[in-house]
């Protein structure tokens, strides 16, 4: 069986695991906690980031949308993915945005204001940020354009790689009201199970 080697609290983990549940993909769950990477990590992966992807054969796969293309490709069932040329560049796209513009300034806010009350923030860095923020959130509105997902007529991993920073936006003293496509989405995309599952604190690698 292959293992995915993940954090929990990693938005591109997150993508992985709630990619897999939603191709009921089967894989044992081997969760690193922060700081204790496991010692085969820089054999598994030069960049010593996690997902990494291991298959049955002992081959590992890294980065989240790699491990997305790869498994997508193998799995049984309707891919996620679009077989359509330009369809598909838009969800490489949209994933783009996700991970140059929207999750830089929500982790370095992260580093920034978590754990800290209000009047402790550094304000020029908050609403520079939130700032960046917002001009990801009415472009990703633009995308969608009144439709119920980014690419075509079903979900696909430019959805999931909205899913954790649409939640928890909020964090950071924002919210979607002046985002309705976008509202609408985070609500479609919290009742989905893959979702859920995702959300789920994953269970470690057995003994």
């Amino acid at each position: 069986m292959p293992t995915l080697f993940h954090y929990h609290d990693c938005p591109y983990c997150f993508r992985v695991r709630a990619f897999l549940a939603e191709r009921e993909v089967k894989y044992a769950s081997n969760l690193v906690e922060r700081g204790h990477p496991p010692p085969e990590l820089y054999s598994l992966t030069p960049l010593g980031k996690l997902p990494v992807w291991v298959t049955d054969k002992g081959r590992p796969v890294f980065g989240s949308r790699s491990i997305i293309r790869f498994v997508d490709r193998l799995a049984e069932g309707t891919p996620l993915i679009p077989q359509d040329p330009l369809a598909e560049a838009r969800v490489a796209m949209a994933e783009d945005l996700v991970d140059e513009a929207l999750l830089p300034p929500m982790l370095k806010l992260d580093r920034e204001i978590g754990g800290k009350g209000a009047d402790e923030w550094n304000m020029v860095v908050y609403k520079a940020e939130l700032q960046k923020i917002r001009q990801t959130l009415e472009v990703f509105e633009q995308i969608l354009g009144g439709r119920q997902w980014l690419v075509g007529d079903a979900l696909s991993p430019a959805d999931l790689a909205l899913a954790l920073p649409l939640t928890i936006i909020e964090r950071f003293g924002l919210d979607l009201t002046d985002f309705p496509g976008l509202s609408q989405l985070a609500e479609r995309l919290n009742k989905r199970s893959s979702i859920l599952a995702a959300r789920k604190s994953p269970s470690r690698a057995p003994e």
